[in-house]
């Protein structure tokens, strides 16, 4: 069979392209080199996180989900050239090959990337999350010849309680923190945590949720995709007066302030994060281990399920995880930077 991939080249630490027939294919490039500056060059963003979204600013052509468009222009400036592909559709290139995209469950709108070529199949993941949200469905893991996957929590340790109970404990806690007369603010991502945050709150308790005016963007995109989310913008007449009240729950996508109080009432600061799994969170009064990354045992179970014949580790823990792949005989590719590598060296 006629290799499909004619090179593979890490451009920088993030960017990650291919070359296949004329085709040039980035996948959440962070910046774009003079060379792949041509006609024949797609980008591909996978989700809608600061991060992630760079290649909007470029003039070439960039596949993304509706979603995905939505929320960056609920926050910035109409991009040109986008193609919006719902999740399940394809994409055909002009000389041949075609780009599928499949839900990754991280945020909404979060996609991976199935490109096949000739018979063979590479599967860019982006950030992924096998387990259900109640704001995302879960991804489910495809099988490929070559694996571009993250490992963000790529470590043994990294391994995460079960949402549902991270669920009652969020609940919990804010029911706990309202009743002694302190307002829970959580400090959040406006795009994806804060949503399930209020999700978890409109769910299980009965207090208003208010919400910075960026969340509150972000979550309107969320509405129209009809994900039901009740919440104020901080802003808003009613936000302003819930807020002189009292009894509600504050979410921010800024730097908490230092002081301990809100509209004159004592604040409890919280914050919802795989990240607590590892680290101490000495800032907050609580942290929860929430995450929209697949933990350790989600990234082993991607593979196994998966069976690439190659996989190269995009980010995170490379080094530890790529151990873990070592002991499933799984090659991985480790490019280096300027030299272009033919994956038939690795399949």
């Amino acid at each position: 069979m006629q290799n499909p991939f004619a090179d593979f080249q890490l451009l920088k630490s993030r960017n990650i392209a291919i070359r296949a027939g004329e085709q040039r294919i980035l996948f959440d490039p962070t910046s774009i080199p003079n060379k792949w500056r041509s006609t024949n060059t797609t980008i591909c963003i996978s989700h809608a996180h600061a991060d992630h979204i760079a290649g909007f600013r470029s003039t070439l052509r960039k596949l993304v989900t509706p979603e995905t468009l939505e929320i960056y222009k609920s926050v910035s400036v109409k991009p040109n050239k986008v193609h919006p592909i719902p999740t399940g559709k394809k994409f055909s290139f002009e000389d041949g090959g075609t780009i599928q995209l499949h839900r990754a469950g991280h945020m909404l709108g979060a996609a991976q990337f199935v490109f096949e070529r000739n018979g063979a199949r590479l599967v860019y993941t982006g950030d992924f999350n096998l387990q259900s949200t109640l704001t995302a469905q879960g991804a489910e893991p495809i099988p490929c010849d070559v694996l571009l996957m993250e490992a963000t929590y790529g470590r043994p340790d990294a391994i995460f309680p079960p949402r549902e109970q991270v669920y009652a404990e969020i609940a919990e806690w804010t029911s706990q923190e309202l009743k002694r007369k302190k307002v829970p603010m959580f400090r959040v991502y406006a795009t994806g945590k804060a949503q399930e945050i209020i999700r978890i709150i409109n769910t299980y308790l009965t207090v208003p949720v208010i919400v910075d005016s960026t969340i509150a963007k972000i979550s309107q995109v969320y509405k129209s995709f009809e994900i039901p989310l009740a919440f104020y913008n901080e802003r808003s007449t009613e936000g302003r007066e819930m807020m002189r009240q009292g009894g509600f729950v504050y979410l921010s996508s800024k730097k908490l302030p230092a002081n301990r109080t809100l509209f004159g009432q004592p604040v409890s600061k919280a914050v919802a994060t795989g990240w607590a799994r590892i680290f101490p969170m000495k800032k907050y009064d609580k942290a929860f281990i929430l995450s929209a990354h697949a933990d350790f045992q989600q990234l082993v179970e991607y593979v196994k399920q998966s069976q690439p014949r190659a996989v190269h580790l995009t980010c995170g823990n490379t080094v530890t995880f790529g151990a873990v792949l070592d002991k499933l005989n799984i090659k991985q590719i480790e490019p280096r930077q300027r030299k272009q590598l033919e994956l038939s060296d690795f399949l």
